[in-house]
């Protein structure tokens, strides 16, 4: 019996053994399971690490960013990154999505903010932009994004909110304040299209910014005037309707508009048709021309030419020689020749930029949002002084009805056009001085009398800079109609374009062959060096090869 219950616990032993060595083998295979799977997340993670970096590198960091002809040359950034994001949105994956977009929005941040105050770049990178926007927009409908979550409207007013236009801050704070960086709403388009127009516009206002105090501002110094050899320096008067300070100051201003149009656009300020679209230089130049319209308002209207500048922006004029007419008096006709300089200076603008006072509606939907916000009349150049000259021009005593002078003058309430008559000094064809009946019923006008929108205080203060997102529908011409079938099959020259990059990404691979010298003069003393890597170097680089993929992919 002894024995017999000897062998009974060395089977028990034996049994329990192999058990635990069974379940010792079955955890070390879960073991190496689960890190499998943990590997290959991990590697499938830093593979599309490699594909945005790849991306990035090759739509903006590798790109001159340099005006041109050819439209798709241009804007060889937006299609290169609208088929790396078209390959997340094929993915079907919110991750992919989502990250794909951070991607973009950080490139393109990242180049902007490296141009500084250089306009042309930034023009450039503005182009790209909304071309990108735009692209975006008319391609990613006939995707199935089945995965990510439906854009109603209350989504919509969310992140209209989240992306306000009143919120004057520039990218680097929204990145700061975790409004665009942290945002968990990625992978909706919406939160994209939203990031883009909130990046046009910093880039925008920095154009505005960049333009004006390096290119106009300068020409309202008195080194301006030194500096003219238009300007006479004879003792001739600088009174009253001066012919040759108005025929200077319409000159000068004329050069000041072709010096802004070349840093907007060096090509077509050339005379030669470029790439970038034409429209935001002209949304430019109309910030500017409202900025320049106030500021000469207010020097215009100042007691007296020795009067000095008492704002940066709105009132910034420090030599009045550079305005049409002398600053502190105003007559029949100054008010003449002040309708001739805005004239000469709208023809010239038009033919810059293409801004005209008469264009038709249809014209301005192209320049507004679809949801309507800009301007709801076309932009009319010089609005305060074509409404200061023809106040001038009027006869004194329409002013002494309140019922006439809101209909002649609607622009100014009467404390304004008091401050005008004030410095009304008669000539040849206004000789009469003004009645005091017309003074009394400007006094006896209550503040509350003034029609809303009328100016009454002085100095005008300048608007803030404002940008107008442009509809996508309004770039069908560029981007051409995008549908359900792969891009490469879209009448857009844009598109067609952009699937004959792959000569590129070999540059990219072996990028020291592109700027050695031309190998027809040999040295002497050795053989040409072999640049191309050997062994375990000469592998192309994986990025690339990841980004190939991609490409790839788009044209199935």
């Amino acid at each position: 019996m002894g024995k017999e219950k000897k062998n009974d616990i060395s089977k028990d032993v034996y049994k329990a053994g192999m058990t635990n060595a069974h379940n010792g083998r079955e955890e070390t295979t879960k073991g190496f399971s689960n890190r499998n799977v943990g590997l290959e997340f991990k590697i499938e993670m830093l593979q599309d690490e490699l594909r945005e970096a790849a991306a990035l590198e090759v739509g903006l960091y590798s790109v001159v960013a340099e005006h041109g002809s050819s439209t798709s040359k241009v804007h060889t950034p937006a299609r290169r990154l609208c088929r790396f994001y078209f390959h997340a949105c094929r993915a079907m994956s919110k991750a992919k999505r989502a990250s794909a977009a951070r991607t973009a929005i950080s490139g393109l941040v990242l180049v902007s903010k490296a141009c500084g105050n250089d306009v042309p770049r930034l023009t450039f990178w503005l182009s790209n932009t909304v071309l990108l926007r735009a692209i975006v927009s008319h391609a990613i409908g006939g995707m199935q994004l089945s995965d990510g979550p439906s854009t109603n409207n209350g989504d919509k007013k969310r992140l209209a909110e989240r992306f306000t236009p009143k919120r004057q801050e520039s990218i680097s704070e929204i990145e700061k304040n975790n409004v665009i960086g942290e945002s968990d709403d990625w992978e909706n388009l919406q939160t994209f299209i939203f990031a883009l127009e909130k990046l046009e516009a910093w880039i925008f206002s920095r154009i505005v910014e960049s333009v004006w105090w390096q290119t106009l501002t300068p020409y309202m110094q008195s080194a301006a005037v030194k500096g003219s050899s238009s300007r006479k320096a004879s003792g001739r008067r600088n009174g009253l309707g001066d012919q040759e300070q108005g025929n200077f100051s319409i000159e000068l201003w004329k050069k000041a508009f072709k010096d802004a149009c070349e840093r907007l656009c060096p090509v077509r300020a050339g005379g030669h048709e470029c790439g970038c679209l034409p429209v935001l230089a002209k949304l430019v130049m109309e910030q500017l021309v409202g900025r320049l319209d106030v500021a000469m308002f207010n020097a215009i209207l100042r007691e007296s030419a020795e009067e000095m500048p008492t704002d940066p922006v709105s009132d910034p004029i420090s030599d009045p020689k550079v305005l049409p007419i002398p600053a502190g008096k105003s007559s029949f006709g100054a008010g003449a020749q002040l309708k001739n300089a805005i004239g000469n200076w709208s023809r010239w603008l038009s033919d810059l930029f293409g801004i005209d006072d008469n264009d038709p509606p249809e014209d301005v939907n192209e320049v507004c949002d679809d949801k309507g916000i800009g301007r709801d009349t076309s932009f009319k150049p010089f609005q305060l002084l074509n409404a200061l000259s023809d106040l001038m021009m009027l006869p004194c005593e329409m002013l002494a009805d309140n019922y006439t002078r809101k209909e002649v003058c609607p622009t100014f309430g009467a404390p304004l056009i008091k401050r005008v008559l004030n410095n009304f000094v008669p000539d040849e064809f206004n000789p009469d001085p003004i009645s005091p009946s017309v003074f009394e019923a400007l006094d006896s006008e209550g503040p509350c009398e003034d029609e809303e929108g009328s100016l009454t205080s002085f100095p005008c203060m300048a608007t803030p800079t404002v940008y107008s997102p442009a509809p996508a529908a309004s770039l069908s011409g560029i981007v051409g109609e995008v549908g359900n079938q792969a891009l490469q099959r879209s009448g857009s020259t844009v598109l067609r374009k952009s699937y004959t990059s792959d000569d590129e990404l070999d540059e990219l691979d072996s990028s020291i062959t592109s700027i050695i010298a031309d190998n027809s003069h040999p040295s002497p003393l050795s053989a040409a060096p072999n640049w191309m890597p050997k062994g375990k170097g000469g592998r192309k680089v994986i990025r690339y090869k990841l980004l190939r993929e991609v490409w790839k992919d788009g044209e199935q």
